[in-house]
Order: structure tokens, then sequence, then C-alpha cells
């Protein structure tokens, strides 16, 4: 046994030191979940998107590269090396577009970690008040057993007295049957609470604390519904989401129908240094894409044959225009089509999100309500169990009927404490259904 101190020490020291004591906090576990790897895997995929939009800007940026050419012929061999730099300038480059689709990606990534951690959030809440609720549970199945337990001693005894039937016995053992059948199930249940909340949480069961914070009776919101409707419009997660969506299918639109209009043109300027040894630089603008290029080439070695340049600046420009292009005219359909799908889409969110809210509120509402008809329920035991222990003080009542207003007793203070726990977890919900980050004073990475 003494070998076992030095064991269990080294476990608490190596504990969370918050979660490893004998109590244990709403808001201490609350503090621990950024360190859990749900929380750790939404971050991820949030950074997935910054990297892509990081690619995309890097896709606009400045370009630059070097080449070289070779040639080796009866005359002699020719050597030339050659650089170009490149940048998207115009609005609709290619790359331009990539880096606005990547930007409404993170942000919709970003909402998307947001619903992740809130959903977290929400579901220790629910873990943790149901470790409460289960602690409860095996209180009173255990007071449950004890007064069975007595009962059957009591009509054991009546029974040999010849006071109670064989059917008030085997009524009786039934009842000790069921009570012990529940304490059965109450121990498994709080195992399985308190196992659920530590895989939440990344630890074993045996660094889990008791759960100490009692729930609140939460307050209905200061703005009135159609108030609440308007907030939930504008910052719910997947109202913005599909409104984003609908932005893409937008750009996608106006990029297609700007491909079918804009030619492919392409003005070129270049200026030639003149004899064999020429060196030349040039300049482009391909008004499709919208890249600008900047071009120049330095002869090395020369051949005795090579080609004489001829000195000076040259200018070009080559025109494509579309006369006849079921490809880009496909592509337009097809991004109006999605267009219209994403207005549809917007417009059924919208409609789920306000029912969503008003669902939310009417489940505050009623779960408010259950709150003061279970304190009723509180003052009404309470009041049979004074009136079960003046009766045993007076002589007219037995320990049983105490002990049985007791248990009454336990009953009615965990109905209390059920009705706090889903008044708050219904205004937490409504808070989440508002569009509400739920986790802003729990730090993590913005």
């Amino acid at each position: 046994m003494k070998r076992l101190f030095p064991t269990i020490a080294t476990l608490l020291a190596l504990a969370p030191p918050v979660l490893a004591q004998g109590s244990l906090e709403l808001a201490d576990a609350l503090r621990a979940l950024p360190s859990t790897l749900d929380w750790k895997s939404a971050d991820l995929n949030y950074e997935s998107a910054v990297r892509q939009l990081e690619a995309a800007q890097a896709a606009l940026g400045f370009k630059l590269s070097g080449g070289a050419d070779y040639t080796l012929r009866e005359s002699g061999s020719n050597l030339s090396l050659s650089s170009t730099a490149s940048m998207g300038v115009l609005p609709w480059s290619t790359s331009a577009d990539a880096v606005r689709s990547a930007e409404r990606a993170l942000e919709r990534a970003t909402l998307t970690r947001r619903d992740a951690r809130n959903t977290l959030y929400l579901a220790l809440h629910n873990q943790y008040y149901g470790l409460r609720q289960a602690q409860t549970d095996l209180t009173i199945a255990q007071a449950s057993l004890a007064l069975r337990e007595r009962q059957l001693q009591i009509v054991t005894a009546q029974n040999q007295a010849g006071t109670a039937t064989l059917s008030d016995l085997l009524t009786a053992q039934q009842n000790l049957d069921t009570a012990r059948s529940g304490l059965v199930s109450a121990q498994g249940a709080l195992e399985l609470a308190r196992l659920t909340l530590a895989s939440t949480l990344g630890l074993g069961p045996q660094q889990l604390g008791n759960p100490t914070t009692p729930p609140e009776e939460p307050s209905l919101p200061g703005e009135g519904l159609e108030a609440l409707l308007q907030r939930a419009l504008t910052n719910r997660s997947d109202v913005l989401r599909t409104l984003s969506q609908l932005r893409d299918a937008e750009e996608n639109l106006a990029s297609a129908e700007r491909d079918r209009l804009i030619p492919n043109a392409a003005l070129s300027a270049g200026y030639s240094s003149g004899g064999s040894n020429a060196t030349s630089v040039s300049a482009g603008l391909n008004f499709k894409s919208g890249v600008a290029s900047l071009s120049g080439a330095v002869p090395l070695v020369q051949g005795s044959s090579g080609a004489i340049q001829p000195q000076g600046w040259s200018v070009g420009l080559s025109l494509s225009v579309p006369i006849f292009d079921p490809v880009s005219d496909s592509r337009i359909r097809t991004a109006q089509t999605a267009l219209q799908a994403a207005r549809q889409a917007l417009e059924t969110t919208r409609k789920a999100a306000e029912l969503d809210v008003r669902q939310k509120y009417q489940n505050l509402q009623t779960a408010k309500a259950a709150i003061a008809a279970a304190r009723a329920g509180l003052n009404a035991a309470n009041q049979s169990l004074r009136t079960a222990q003046a009766r045993l003080q007076a002589g007219t009542g037995t320990g049983v009927d105490v002990q049985a207003a007791q248990l009454g007793q336990l009953q009615a203070q965990r109905n209390l404490e059920a009705a706090l726990t889903q008044a708050q977890l219904a205004a937490l919900a409504l808070q989440n259904a508002l569009g509400q980050d739920l986790t802003a004073t729990l730090g993590g990475s913005p």
C-alpha cells in the first residue's frame, strides 16, 4: 500500500491542475476546451483555408523565371540567356478571381470553425450537467433502495404477525427488486456520463472531479422576437455561408460572361540592339488573362552564321474574336442556373433560420415555465417532510414516513435542477441560433 502513494502523487502531478482536484467547476472545464482534439481539428480545417488563400495571393503576385537556349550547328553554336517577369494586373485576371474565391472560402471556413466550437461548447454543458444529474440519480437510487429494504422488513414482520398478507409481502419484495435494478442502472449511467465528459476533455475518468457548478436560471432576451429574427439573419453561420455561395455563383457567371465577350487580344512591344549578338527586351499584356509580362534575352555565344537582328523598336497586336463558341455559351447557361439555385438556397436557409429561432425561443419560454412548477413541487416536498417529522415527534408517524418524505424531497430537488438545466441549455441553444460566438471568452486562435 505504501508503494502506491508515490505513484498516485505522480499521476496527480501530471494531470491538468484544474481538473485533477476533488471538484470540477464548469468554468474550468470550459477553459480546457481549446486543448481538446475536436477544437484543434476545427482549427486545422480553418488553417487549410488560410493556406489556400495565401497560395492564391502568391499566384497573383510577381513571378520571375529564367532560362537558357543552346543550339549546336555545323557553323558554330549559339547560347543565350533569358528571363521573364509576369504579374496579373487587370482585375479580371484568373489569379484575381482565384484570390476572391479563396477569400470567400476563408470566410466560410471561419463560420464553420465557429459552428464547430459552439457545438463543442453546447456538448460540454450537456455532458457536465448530465454528470451532475447522474450523481443525483445515484443518490436517489440509493435512498430508494434503503427505503424499500426498510419497508420489506416491516411487511415481513407484519406478515409473520398475521397483519400483512402474502400479496403485501410479494409487492414489497418486488419493490425492492425494482430499487436494486434502478441502483444498477444509475451506477451505469453515472459511469457512462463520466466517461463521456472525460472523452470530450481528452482526459481519463479518474482525472475528473465532481461537478460542483449548479445550473442558473436564465432570463429571456431583452429584445423582441422580431429583433431577434433580424439579428439571426445577420449573424447566423448558415445564412452567411449561403450568402457567400451566392456571391460565388455571381462571380462565376460574371467570369463566364467576361470570357465570352472579351476578345483574346495581346499587345506587345520590344526593342533589339541589332547585330549578330543582339540583346532584346519585350513587354506584353494579355487582355484575356489580365497578365503583363516583361522578357529579355542576352546572347552569350553566337555562331559565325548567326542571323543578324535589326536594331529598333517593334510593336505588335494580336486579336482573336470568338464568333461561334458553344462551350462558352454552355458555361454561361450553367452559371445562370447555379445562380438561380444559390438564390433559392439563400431564401430557403433564411426561412429555416427564422423557424429555428422561433422554436428555440419557444423552448426557452417553456423551460422557464417548468422552473416555477418544479419550485412549487420542491416547496410541497419540503412541507411533506416537515409534516412527517412533526408526526414522528408527536408519535402519530413512523420513521419510514420520514424516510419516504426525504426521498420525495431529493426527487423534488432533482426535478428543480433538471428544470434549471433545461432552461440554461435552452438559453444557450437560442444564443447559438442567433449566430453568437459562445466561445469568444475561452481563448484559442481567433
